[in-house]
């Protein structure tokens, strides 16, 4: 049997090899990627521009798949059997640093590694990464069973999912009827908009730019109470009238200056900000007397270690057609072409998807 897979041999030269799949080692598990979800962070990866990066290297870190073969010690490991759906956390934990035994920030070891980014593919059995057409699972990987009704392309987000739900809960610790602001209908957005509305938060408001109106009319179908084009509406302004006081939450996802300084303005006294979004280096002047006088915690975040259980339970709830947030498909020989639109973004665009 053999599998095609896209590999970055160095940053910004990709090509379409084939791999034998031999015998499966003893502590791995053989699954066939159903979808596997175009991240930001690919881009990075391609372009040689992440600290943990390993090349060659087949990228792809947000993955639904049905498991094919576990090896005679993975029995022991994992608590499913061929034909499971399952979707993966791209972290691997050592199980043995401080880091890795906690409950939130195990994706902070440094000895596990990350699928499609830090597992090269230069060595036996090769096939880490989630733009291939089968992968294998190491030791210490974290799987999470797809329910029978849930669609690949929603399972293959989970990951995303679970950044919303953390975003929200474990660092924003959004309560019954506190009121929220999501800075960037993205995916991140998206997710964080679904997380925001199953915890009871009221309102639930969402900005975005022009170019986000497929976005923007997403997020009001999963619910959001008000949506706000800050190019054409001043977000301050407009927020403050909808909530005189402030809301008592703002997730900042687009990590633009712009909105990280409109989020400042944005929440009320004591209120707090959760910062997730990537600038790219782009330094943002901030006024931290604004800060102090209003007593603003600001809170910033990384990945979503410990929160993907809940993410799937949000996902089987069927209240939000995550489905719908990849809306772009390609086929592998694409994926160039894939990750090209995710960093361009053409007319409608949310987000993209290998679907095999």
């Amino acid at each position: 049997m053999k599998s095609k897979a896209m590999v970055v041999k160095a940053p910004g030269r990709m090509e379409l090899e084939t791999f034998e799949l031999k015998k499966t080692p003893d502590d791995h598990v053989l699954v066939k990627t159903n979808v596997t979800s175009v991240c930001s962070t690919d881009i990075k990866v391609l372009k040689g521009n992440t600290p943990v990066g390993q090349y060659p290297v087949i990228m792809g870190h947000e993955i639904a798949g049905e498991v094919v073969e576990l090896g005679k010690k993975a029995h022991h490991l994992y608590d499913f059997k061929p034909h499971d759906k399952i979707t993966i956390e791209p972290y691997i934990a050592c199980g043995k640093c401080e880091h890795s035994r906690s409950k939130h920030y195990y994706h902070y070891c440094n000895h596990g590694g990350i699928y499609g980014i830090s597992l090269a593919c230069d060595k036996p059995p090769h096939l880490y990464g989630g733009y291939s057409e089968y992968f294998y699972l190491k030791p210490g990987s974290l799987v999470h069973r797809q329910n029978k009704n849930m669609a690949d392309s929603a399972a293959s987000i989970s990951s995303v999912v679970a950044n919303g739900v953390r975003w929200i809960k474990t660092l924003g610790q959004v309560t019954f009827g506190e009121s929220v602001v999501i800075s960037g209908p993205g995916s991140q957005g998206l997710c964080s908009l679904a997380a925001a509305l199953h915890s009871g938060a009221n309102p639930v408001i969402v900005l975005g730019k022009n170019g986000d109106e497929k976005r923007l009319e997403l997020a009001k179908e999963f619910g959001a109470h008000h949506v706000i084009n800050v190019d054409q509406q001043n977000p301050v302004t407009t927020v403050l009238e909808l909530i005189p006081e402030g809301a008592d939450v703002v997730v900042e996802t687009s990590g633009t200056s712009e909105g990280i300084q409109a989020a400042i303005q944005i929440v009320r006294r004591v209120g707090r900000i959760v910062n997730i979004g990537i600038s790219g280096g782009v330094e943002t002047p901030i006024k931290f007397d604004d800060l102090v006088w209003k007593s603003v915690s600001i809170i910033n975040g990384l990945g979503q270690a410990g929160n993907v259980d809940d993410a799937m339970k949000l996902i089987d709830t069927g209240k939000f057609p995550f489905e719908k947030i990849n809306n772009f498909t390609y086929r592998l020989e694409d994926l160039a072409k894939a990750i090209e639109d995710t960093e361009k973004r053409p007319k409608g665009f949310i987000k993209g998807a290998i679907v095999f």
